[in-house]
């Protein structure tokens, strides 16, 4: 068995049990890792002891996936079936030919031409192979690099994130208060001036890293990206810190986790116009409802709230997907939306309205 095969029957393995032991993608990784680091490579036996270590919890699940690994390893060496050869057309010389027109009286007459073509090149009807019904329906479509929320979407979604107030000195002209004060005085003394309003909405975003979030990456590196030079925020108004799992009393500068901030030092330096978005999928991508992550979260949201209301959360996972997971729960604790373009649009909306915008 060569290493493409091995790779595609653990992929095909991980299709079949992925729902009932609640694997993620983290999980696959790791055990095409495993593979490629040399595990698993002593047989077919071996690699599936390696893929029990790694995927199952009880002598239950190691027995429904000998029984899933003995289908997927008897289905993918079936050989295709034969298809039934049809007979050969008729030759070429078989086939009725044109009568020749009669050759003129002072030529010579010429034999006639015989088809030389072989008769293996002659078209020869096809079947369709039957169909696969082996392998399930492919699961793994909401990764594709389009879903759930493009470049472009994010970047005009965070355009109606606005607070515009007035700031500065009054220096641009009001025509229609300068047309109002002259229509009631009866006469012009002045222009009027008023102060220029600008965008103050400021943004807080809290990304989860690592872990289940690993092939969300790509959408949450476009999504920074977009808020701060493809919107109408100002990018020194825009702020990224990053955690594992839960928000804790300290959070990251950087997405490597390395340089640790103090969450209430964060939290204190915003001002009335700032929002605060949290992404991660909360236990969604692994179907994990656990109460300790439940807990500390909503200490977590109950410390964010001393500080701001206008908070909501990104979940990467479908809403389909949250049904008895975590993200069940604290989905009735802040509100949440799927990263989707729709979603993204109601997250601002909901922070807006909670600003008083």
């Amino acid at each position: 068995m060569t290493q493409s095969e091995r790779h595609e029957l653990i992929e095909a393995l991980f299709r079949r049990v992925r729902q009932r032991f609640g694997l993620g993608m983290g999980e696959y990784f790791v055990a095409l890792r495993a593979l490629d680091g040399g595990w698993g490579n002593q047989g077919q036996d071996d690699l599936r002891k390696l893929l029990q270590l790694l995927w199952c919890k009880s002598a239950i699940d190691c027995a429904y996936l000998q029984t899933e690994w003995e289908s997927v390893r008897k289905g993918r060496s079936q050989r295709p079936p034969v298809l039934p050869v049809e007979d050969d057309p008729p030759a070429m010389s078989d086939t009725p030919s044109q009568p020749t027109p009669p050759a003129e009286a002072s030529q010579p007459v010429s034999q006639p031409q015989t088809d030389t073509t072989p008769a293996e090149f002659a078209p020869q009807p096809l079947k369709a192979p039957p169909p696969n019904f082996l392998d399930p329906p492919d699961d793994l479509t909401f990764l594709d690099s389009g879903y759930p929320i493009t470049r472009r979407s994010m970047s005009y979604s965070w355009r109606y994130l606005r607070r515009d107030m007035p700031t500065g000195p009054a220096t641009v002209l009001d025509v229609a208060a300068t047309v109002d004060t002259a229509t009631r005085q009866g006469f012009f003394l002045a222009p009027v001036y008023r102060r220029e309003r600008e965008n103050q909405a400021g943004l807080l975003l809290l990304v989860d890293r690592n872990g289940s979030m690993m092939p969300f990456h790509h959408f949450t590196r476009d999504l920074i990206e977009t808020a701060r030079y493809e919107s109408a925020l100002d990018p020194d108004r825009v702020s990224v810190f990053y955690f594992h799992n839960v928000p804790a009393a300290s959070v990251y500068e950087d997405p490597y986790l390395t340089r640790p901030k103090v969450l209430r030092h964060i939290l204190s330096s915003c001002d009335s116009n700032t929002s605060l978005l949290i992404v991660s999928d909360a236990g969604a991508a692994r179907g994990y409802r656990e109460r300790s992550r439940v807990r500390a979260t909503a200490q977590v949201l109950q410390q964010i709230r001393q500080y701001t209301n206008a908070l909501a959360w990104l979940n990467p996972m479908p809403s389909s997907r949250w049904s008895e997971t975590s993200a069940a729960i604290l989905r009735h604790l802040v509100p949440m939306f799927p990263m989707t373009t729709e979603g993204l649009g109601e997250a601002i909306d909901t922070v807006r309205r909670q600003l008083g915008g």
